[in-house]
């Protein structure tokens, strides 16, 4: 994939793709086939796909009803489209943004995807209709092809477009990366402030943060977690951090039982001493004690603060799991691995023994402004 993406872009500057049909098939076409879509199958790879019982009142000269690439798993048909890809002329998709938006919020309206792009073939914004608020705020991605970097750009393409994800895993995806970038914005609108209060008191400017944003939004942000996207302006895993340190490489990992996982990164957890699950972010361990609950208890329950349900307004910030449930996602590090242990005992395992966290402490000193 780095391959490619290193040859778009040569050809990205050297101004080979003069129009939105070029980028369409030999750009996005070429990108999809890459990462396992059958670009010669139209039931799959469905070009000029017109969405059906969009008011024809709706249609205008930018809004034609036809989406310019729809991915389709043929055997799932019924299900819908797992991807819409609106395409734009190359160094249009700035002008042509507000139109871009209009026209993918209207299509999803009458036949919602999986996941929805907009790209110029030169910057990519990738949205998740099935989150809440304006169809903006769906954004839970964005890359530039010319100007990022080729590893973490044929990541990102890999861990969202990707057609064996599809679609359990690419959303879930989606859903991990639009809650990176919110709290990557929290951390944006306090940073000012806290970077401030640092130079009045020498104290950390990752702890005046964590502070305010408990403050003003009602939000528990790891320490760690604010460090790690202090200088971030897009979600996503970077290709820098992989295999750098961030894995069980690493000699300091511990699992020992702990009351407060504060300053502490989680590498992963072992469900009933058998099953691994690698994990980089605290709300990845609830998700997956939650899914192996689901999983080998189907008809149990749980009720409670530690709850999961399938009305996903029942909660503040919804964790999405299997089989159409949610369950809650607003809370800090320790309260993760306090619910996920409280749900282990109530289904009938055992909370410590059948719950392993390997995880690693991170630099207090730091955290404290030593």
């Amino acid at each position: 994939m780095k391959q490619i993406v290193e040859d778009i872009r040569i050809l990205l500057k050297d101004g080979t793709f003069k129009d939105e049909q070029h980028v369409r098939f030999s750009l996005v076409g070429r990108l999809c086939q890459a990462l396992g879509w059958n670009i010669w199958n139209p039931e799959e790879f469905y070009t000029e796909y017109r969405v059906k019982r969009l008011p024809q009142q709706n249609i205008t000269k930018d809004v034609t009803g036809r989406v310019d690439v729809a991915l389709f798993i043929p055997e799932k048909t019924s299900e819908g489209a797992e991807v819409f890809i609106e395409v734009k002329t190359p160094g249009k998709l700035d002008s042509d943004l507000i139109a871009g938006e209009t026209q993918l919020h209207l299509y999803n309206a009458y036949h919602k995807s999986a996941i929805s792009i907009l790209t110029d073939g030169i910057k990519w914004r990738f949205y998740l209709p099935s989150a809440g608020g304006e169809f903006e705020d769906k954004l839970f991605n964005e890359l530039n092809i010319l100007e990022d970097d080729p590893d973490d750009v044929a990541l990102t393409f890999e861990m969202i477009l990707k057609k064996e994800n599809y679609r359990k895993k690419a959303l879930n995806t989606a859903e991990d990366m639009r809650n990176e970038l919110v709290r990557i914005k929290l951390i944006g609108s306090v940073k000012a402030e806290a970077i401030n209060m640092h130079e009045k008191t020498d104290l950390s400017p990752y702890l005046f943060a964590q502070q305010l944003i408990k403050k003003n939004h009602k939000l528990d942000i790891e320490i760690a977690d604010i460090e790690r996207l202090w200088d971030r302006k897009q979600s996503g895993i970077k290709h820098s951090n992989l295999g750098n340190g961030t894995k069980d490489d690493d000699p300091a990992i511990h699992t020992e039982p702990l009351k407060d996982y504060r300053f502490t990164k989680v590498h992963h957890i072992i469900l009933c001493g058998k099953e691994k699950i690698e994990t980089r972010h605290w709300h990845e361990v609830k998700r997956a004690v939650y899914n192996y609950i689901i999983k080998h208890k189907p008809s149990f329950q749980i009720s409670g603060s530690f709850r999961y349900s399938k009305d996903k307004t029942e909660f503040r910030a919804a964790l999405t799991l299997d089989d159409g449930y949610f369950t809650e996602s607003n809370l800090g590090a320790s309260d993760m691995v306090r619910h996920s242990r409280k749900a282990m005992q109530a289904a009938g395992f055992d909370p410590v023994k059948d719950l392993t966290v390997g995880f690693s402490h991170t630099a207090k000193g730091v955290a404290c402004g030593k």
